[in-house]
């Protein structure tokens, strides 16, 4: 949805930033019911993953608006009687971040979460190089350092459910991003992204109708944060992490 849709809505405007929850907003998991706000004082300087998640018991589709630095705001769906949260993978460079709801039903609650290296909210598990990698159930993370090397993350299911598993690490590309999202046993999208002739979907790296997708890359001595973002139903993904 565009900017200039919450732009010919004055309401949202009206709201934005009052009835602010916490104003030190660290990124764990929080609770907004509708013209609730809250904000950021600073994100990292690289590569965040917004999660958010409708949490009405009735079909109401919801909306947040997101502000970082002074920017205009940008209106994010929350899709009603969702089990998956939308993500936003994005670089707010070191910029405050604002989040309200802005829902028209007022029965429509929106659970934020920024997620990332060092953000509080999760409890990495370690991510081992070789092995047998470490399995993910939705919603968990983990971390490693990666050898200075060519290495190879394997993301794998055990079954045909999708599997979401957000990615940051290496070097920053051209838009100042360090991450990638990457699915397996993906029926509607296929197979997308590098060597497939197919671009992904927006905000996507890569998608597969396997179940299995193999990431290589060569980060140096550096750290590599996983989060699986499957819907709540979804199996577990393991993630391994090997040298080659």
């Amino acid at each position: 949805m565009s900017v200039q849709l919450l732009g010919a809505q004055q309401a949202p405007f009206e709201i934005l930033g009052r009835n602010t929850v916490d104003s030190a907003w660290n990124g764990s998991p929080l609770l907004l019911q509708v013209n609730e706000n809250a904000n950021m004082p600073q994100t990292p300087a690289g590569t965040m993953l917004l999660a958010w998640q409708n949490e009405a018991t009735q079909n109401n589709l919801g909306e947040i608006a997101v502000t970082s630095g002074g920017s205009a705001p940008v209106t994010k769906r929350a899709d009603a009687l969702a089990y998956q949260p939308s993500i936003w993978l994005n670089n707010w460079n070191a910029n405050n971040l604002s989040i309200t709801n802005i829902s028209a039903n007022t029965a429509t609650p929106i659970r934020i979460q920024a997620i990332g290296p060092g953000i509080p909210g999760t409890d990495p598990e370690t991510l081992p190089i070789g092995g047998d990698g470490v399995m993910l159930k939705a919603g968990m993370t983990a971390q490693g350092n990666a050898s200075p090397q060519y290495m190879q993350l394997v993301i794998r299911s055990s079954s045909s459910t999708l599997g979401i598993i957000g990615l940051i690490g290496g070097p920053q590309d051209s838009s100042g991003n360090n991450g990638y999202v990457i699915t397996v046993n993906d029926a509607v999208n296929g197979n997308t992204g590098p060597d497939t002739g197919k671009a992904p979907p927006p905000g996507y790296y890569a998608t597969t109708s396997s179940n299995t997708y193999t990431f290589t890359f060569n980060w140096g001595s550096s750290l590599v944060f996983v989060a699986n973002l499957s819907p709540e139903t979804a199996d577990p993904v393991t993630v391994v992490m090997r040298k080659l």
